[in-house]
């Protein structure tokens, strides 16, 4: 397949477009958020107001997932450059936490594996079953870690954060998918307190493999 057939002069105008948006996110305003609130706060407010943000409208603005997987694999590059050669952005990274790392990760790569797995599923409703497991890990995770930060005071896995996860995850999950979507999300609120796996690695790959395998293959 042709480069221009899978890139179009709107996909590069709305890769800048989300870029930028992204950049400001991550250093003004979630800034200006760890200010007022903490490290924690900013990072959540990263993974929803620009992770978040752009895989809402990534399936409405890009003919293809292509730029979007360029686009989290060079942020993903950037941030682990920027982080072993001028040391952490201290209002959202903490040492020792590669968090921001693996998200970009994570949301390159369940694009990338839809891809080979299914060439065409951008172009139908298809095009959910790796974007819904990045909302889980974006406003779902980014939830229950706010929650967590004002009931507990502290980054600690509870009860009240996984409610508000499972409120989030559930009926979103159930929007897109009925019962499968529905338990994909409950899968995703376990998943995400289980202590072995960081949770942006847990949440979309263990949520996008169950949703692949009930919605294409049963």
């Amino acid at each position: 397949m042709l480069m221009s057939q899978i890139i179009t002069a709107s996909d590069i105008v709305w890769g800048v477009i989300l870029t930028a948006w992204v950049a400001i996110v991550t250093l003004y305003i979630s800034k200006i958020i760890s200010k007022y609130t903490s490290i924690y706060v900013a990072r959540k407010a990263i993974h929803m107001l620009g992770g978040g943000v752009v895989a809402i409208l990534s399936p409405f603005v890009f003919s293809s997932p292509l730029i979007p997987i360029i686009a989290s694999y060079a942020l993903m590059g950037y941030l682990i450059v920027r982080r072993f050669r001028d040391g952490i952005m201290g209002w959202f990274q903490e040492n020792n936490n590669y968090g921001e790392i693996f998200y970009t990760f994570s949301f390159g790569t369940v694009l990338l594996l839809m891809w080979l797995l299914d060439g065409n599923y951008w172009l139908s409703k298809d095009v959910f079953i790796p974007l819904l497991p990045i909302y889980y890990m974006s406003f779902g995770d980014g939830v229950t870690g706010i929650i967590r930060n004002y009931v507990y005071k502290r980054r600690v896995k509870g009860l009240w954060g996984s409610l508000g996860m499972a409120i989030v995850c559930i009926p979103l999950g159930y929007y897109f998918f009925g019962i499968y979507g529905a338990i994909s999300g409950a899968i995703a609120t376990i998943v995400e307190v289980l202590p072995l796996v960081d949770d942006n690695l847990s949440i979309p790959f263990v949520s996008f493999l169950f949703l692949y395998a009930t919605v294409k293959l049963l």
